[in-house]
């Protein structure tokens, strides 16, 4: 991870980690005390049947797809192009106190955009990159009950520790950790809703 003191004028730069290989071990999935999240939220419901083309469910995957998933007060997406594949770094500017952001990387490693036993998901799940500070891997996406058209936004992960700092902030990164994966849902309501462009 790289800290970059924007007071000074600092920016990320996310051609240090496009060649960056995926965290060590990642690829060999979750261990047994990993950390596991779902966190979901229904943001609208739609008309039964497939996706409507300017409905929540299509706002929602545009705005995963430009990982705008977070407040822009938590966390700003630095990437080369939008709408996200497979083989793309997406940099994670996380907003961590006034004048000093934090700044990692992962790759995207599957996009999906298909219905599945009668739900029909979008998004992508990416993996985190060596010094990214923590390891694991995340899926971001939304998805429809075809049935009923309860359209739900989801974030769901494994990961541990990335680093030795923060195992030692373990209490203190997990606070961060949740908290930023619950603001994310509120605004995903908010770009279902229309009121986020």
């Amino acid at each position: 991870m790289q800290f970059i003191l924007t007071c000074l004028g600092q920016k990320p730069r996310l051609e240090d980690w496009v060649n960056r290989p995926f965290t060590p071990t990642a690829d060999l999935g979750p261990r047994s005390n990993d950390r596991r999240d779902s966190f979901e939220k229904i943001v609208a419901v739609e008309v039964a049947g497939a996706p409507e083309a300017n409905g929540a469910h299509r706002r929602v995957a545009r705005a995963i797809f430009a990982y705008e998933v977070f407040p822009p007060k938590v966390v700003s997406p630095v990437l080369r192009k939008v709408p996200l594949e497979p083989g793309d770094t997406v940099g994670i500017l996380f907003h961590f106190l006034p004048g000093l952001d934090m700044f990692c990387a992962a790759r995207v490693v599957e996009c999906f955009d298909e219905e599945q036993g009668g739900q029909w998901r979008t998004g992508f799940k990416y993996r985190t990159l060596a010094g990214h500070p923590e390891l694991g891997e995340e899926i971001f996406s939304v998805e429809k009950n075809m049935a009923t058209g309860e359209v739900v936004a989801a974030l769901r992960s494994w990961s541990r520790p990335g680093n030795w700092l923060t195992w030692l902030a373990g209490p203190y990164t997990r606070h961060l950790q949740v908290r930023s994966n619950q603001s994310a849902l509120v605004h995903m309501a908010s770009v279902a809703a229309g009121a986020v462009k």
